[in-house]
């Protein structure tokens, strides 16, 4: 809890831009504004935006032109949910070109994960 009272947590609603489940997880664009509604109705949760990552194998910057398309539907009916998180170490150039406001770039950073296995 906040001083005060419990804290509100800034929340981005997570798409899966693939056409099918590939396991990155997300909810569908069909979806978006219903589960933003939910975030934003939420007493301790703040609708900030919206985040994915561009599907395995995918062009991401056709993902992320669709993911700014996705976000500006949401800004439409949210206003304060500008943030478009989007892009990694490998396709940042995409994101950013796409409009993203918040990037992850951990392996640039952190170097290369081990294999899972």
């Amino acid at each position: 809890e906040a001083a005060g009272g419990p804290a509100v947590l800034d929340c981005y609603v997570q798409l899966n831009l693939a056409p099918e489940d590939n396991g990155r997880g997300g909810v569908s664009p069909a979806d978006v504004l219903e589960v933003a509604a939910a975030v934003h109705d939420a007493e301790h949760l703040q609708l900030k935006g919206v985040m994915a990552v561009a599907p395995l194998g995918g062009d991401p910057q056709e993902a992320f032109g669709r993911l700014a398309g996705i976000s500006a539907d949401v800004v439409h009916r949210y206003p304060g949910a500008t943030g478009i998180s989007a892009g990694m170490s490998g396709d940042l150039e995409q994101a950013i070109a796409a409009g993203a406001t918040h990037l992850r770039v951990g392996s640039d950073v952190l170097g290369a994960r081990p294999p899972v296995g």
